[in-house]
């Protein structure tokens, strides 16, 4: 149920981008218009307010396709980041259980609740900006301090410490990696320019009469300009929709073997 609700939030949020880049780009068609005089063949306005679309719609492309490229880079390395961490807390919750002995049991039951924390809290306060939740970070830290605490006897042992120090280490790694996207205060930095350069390539078509052809092509022009800015505005928080990634890597940790060291909820 929730992931349908999340896809067609998704859809009618697309929709409505591509609504307001159409009424932007005819917006500013119109308004040009009434303001400025198409001009005649003799001072070629027409050559010059083509060359000046051109150039600008060539810069705003250019804004465009880097940004995209960035977001979707961004947002493959969370997803390749939430496999990572989930792989490093599989080794810890594994090794443990290979050192063996009373905290065995205290590591794998505090993997278990960093994860649940991960999934019913700290997913929730990634999309809404507030950062990593305090108490994953308690729950954390606090397999991190039995972990310091092993004193290994046995070449084995010796060697499973240090790989449990490791990859619990990782997973703090790991969790910043997460937080990064989140934190992300440079939104006007780009949609300034955007949307600037929408309006003046817009308005640059004035010169060219209203006919239902040259309507229909610049609504298609704004439709795709709301398309590409669509999906760079979902690429930007990739835990909130409309581009959320679902924490299925923790889901899938919950639903094996960490079920049955998870202590039940009270209440």
């Amino acid at each position: 149920m929730e992931t349908l609700i999340d896809y067609f939030t998704s859809a009618a949020s697309g929709i409505g981008f591509v609504v307001v880049t159409i009424g932007i780009v005819l917006a500013s068609y119109f308004v040009a218009r009434k303001l400025l005089h198409p001009g005649g063949e003799a001072d070629r306005t027409l050559e010059v307010a083509g060359n000046v679309a051109v150039r600008v719609a060539t810069l705003h492309s250019l804004i465009l396709g880097l940004v995209y490229a960035q977001e979707l880079d961004d947002y493959k390395a969370v997803r390749s980041n939430l496999i990572d961490e989930a792989v490093a807390i599989s080794d810890v919750f594994n090794d443990v259980r290979r050192y063996g002995g009373p905290v065995t049991l205290e590591v794998q039951q505090g993997l278990a609740r960093y994860v649940a924390v991960v999934v019913d809290d700290e997913w929730g306060r990634l999309a809404r900006h507030e950062g990593l939740s305090p108490k994953a970070w308690q729950e954390w830290e606090a397999v991190y301090d039995t972990i310091l605490d092993l004193t290994p006897v046995s070449e084995r042992e010796r060697y499973l410490s240090a790989r449990l120090k490791d990859r619990v280490s990782a997973i703090a790694k790991y969790r910043q990696l997460r937080e990064a996207p989140s934190l992300n205060h440079f939104f006007w930095l780009f949609w300034a320019p955007a949307l600037i350069g929408l309006v003046i390539v817009s308005a640059a078509f004035y010169v060219y009469r209203p006919s239902r052809t040259h309507l229909v092509l610049f609504s298609l022009f704004g439709a795709y300009s709301g398309v590409i800015l669509f999906f760079i505005f979902a690429f930007g928080n990739p835990y909130a929709n409309p581009g959320k990634l679902q924490p299925r890597p923790f889901q899938h940790l919950l639903e094996g073997d960490f079920r049955s060291v998870l202590p039940p909820k009270s209440g």
